[in-house]
C-alpha cells in the first residue's frame, strides 16, 4: 500500500507539472525522493529496489519523448537507472539497520522490565509469607505461654497477610491474562455498579477508612473489562490505604470529560515523595527500579507493581494514567477510558 500510494502520488504530481512546463528535469528528481520515502517506511530491500525499477521504465514510458515509447538510447539515463537503484539499496539498507537497533534496544529493555518486575515479586511474596510462617510457628510452639488476645492477635497477622497475599497473585492473574490476550474483551457497562463493587470491597478489606464515593446523578456507560478496570480501581484504593501514611479519609470519584470518563483515587494522607512521584509522572505508572526500591508502608511493600498493571490495563482500554499532589494532603491517582458508543440515557 505504501507503495502504490507513494508510486500514484509521484505519477500525479509529474502529470501535474508536465502541464506548465515540457522541462524533463525535474520528474527523475521527484523519482529519485519517491524512492528513498518507499525504502524509508518499507521493510527490507524488495520495495525500494521495485519502486526504483518502476520509476526507471516508467519515467521513460511516460515522461520522456517519443512519450508512450520505451526509448533507453537517451543520454544520461544509465545514470538515473544507477542512481535511483543506489538510493533504493543503501536507503533500504540503513533503515533494516536501524529498525534492527531499535527491536534490540526494545527487547533489552522489555528483559530489564522483567527482571526487576521478578525481583519485587519475589521479594514482596517472601515477606508475608515470612510473617505468617512466623507467626504460625510462635502459636504452636508456645500455645500454652500465650493469652487469648495474644492469639487473636497473631491469627489476625496471618490472615491480614494471608489476604495481601491472595490480592498479589490477583494482580498477576491480571498480568498473565493481560500478556495472553491479543486485545481486551470490552462491553459496555454501568459506571455505579463498577464502583460500588469496588467500594464494598475496600470497606471489607479496610473498615477504618472511611470512603467517600463521588458520581454522577445520571448513568455512565463504558465499553471496558469489568474484572480489569476493578482491578485498576481496587489497586489504586488499596495504594490510598497503604501508602498514604495513616490516611483517614479516600475519595473515589468518577466525572465526564467530553467523550472520556474520568476515575480519581485521592487521599490525606501523607504527600508521596517527591523523587517518586517525578518518576510516576515520567514513567507513566510504568514499573521501575526507582519504583522497586522506592519507600515501602511499613518498610515491606511498594506500589510500583500494582501501579504498573493499572498503567498496562488502561493502556490497553486506550486510557491515560496520571498522578498528582492531592488538594488535602495525600495523593491524587487518576485515570481515564475512552467513552465511544456510550449512551448516557437508559429508557
Amino acid at each position: 500500500m505504501i507503495t502504490a500510494a507513494a508510486g500514484a502520488t509521484a505519477f500525479a504530481i509529474c502529470a501535474f507539472l508536465r502541464v506548465f512546463s515540457d522541462a524533463d528535469i525535474s520528474i527523475p528528481l521527484i523519482f529519485v525522493l519517491t524512492v528513498l520515502i518507499v525504502s524509508r517506511l518499507t521493510e527490507g530491500y524488495f520495495y525500494g529496489i521495485f519502486t526504483s525499477l518502476v520509476a526507471v521504465f516508467g519515467v521513460n514510458y511516460v515522461f520522456t519523448y517519443p512519450y508512450f515509447a520505451f526509448n533507453f538510447t537517451i543520454s544520461g539515463y544509465p545514470i538515473t537507472f544507477l542512481s535511483m537503484f543506489v538510493v533504493s539499496v543503501i536507503t533500504s539498507a540503513l533503515t533494516t539497520q536501524v529498525k534492527r537497533q531499535e527491536k534490540l534496544r526494545l527487547e533489552s529493555e522489555k528483559e530489564k522490565l522483567h527482571a526487576n518486575f521478578l525481583r519485587a515479586i519475589s521479594h514482596d511474596l517472601r515477606t508475608p509469607l515470612t510473617s505468617i510462617i512466623g507467626s504460625a510457628s510462635v502459636i504452636l510452639e508456645n500455645e500454652d505461654s500465650f493469652t487469648a488476645e495474644q492469639r487473636r492477635m497473631l491469627l489476625k497477622e496471618i490472615l491480614d497477610e494471608a489476604a495481601w497475599l491472595i490480592r498479589m497473585v490477583e494482580n498477576l492473574l491480571s498480568v498473565t491474562r493481560m500478556r495472553g490476550e491479543t486485545a481486551i474483551n470490552k462491553t459496555l457497562e454501568l459506571a455505579e455498579e463498577l464502583i460500588g463493587e469496588a467500594s464494598q470491597k475496600f470497606k471489607k478489606r479496610y473498615p477504618d477508612i472511611a470512603l467517600c464515593v463521588s458520581i454522577p446523578d445520571e448513568p455512565i456507560f463504558i465499553p471496558m473489562d469489568i474484572m480489569l478496570i476493578e482491578q485498576v480501581i481496587m489497586n489504586l484504593l488499596e495504594n490510598a490505604a497503604v501508602h498514604g501514611g495513616k490516611p483517614t479519609r479516600v475519595e473515589l470519584s468518577l466525572a465526564v470529560r467530553g467523550d472520556r470518563a474520568l476515575f480519581s483515587v485521592e487521599n490525606d494522607g501523607d504527600d508521596i515523595d517527591p523523587e517518586i512521584m517525578e518518576r510516576l509522572r515520567e514513567t507513566d505508572f510504568f514499573f521501575t527500579e526507582a519504583a522497586a526500591d522506592g519507600k515501602r508502608a511499613g518498610g515491606k511493600r511498594n506500589m510500583g507493581i500494582g501501579l504498573s498493571l493499572c498503567s498496562s490495563i488502561v493502556r490497553a482500554h486506550g486510557g491515560s494514567v496520571s498522578a498528582e499532589a492531592g488538594s488535602r494532603g495525600g495523593a491524587c491517582f487518576r485515570f481515564s477510558l475512552p467513552m465511544e458508543g456510550h449512551s448516557s440515557n437508559v429508557s
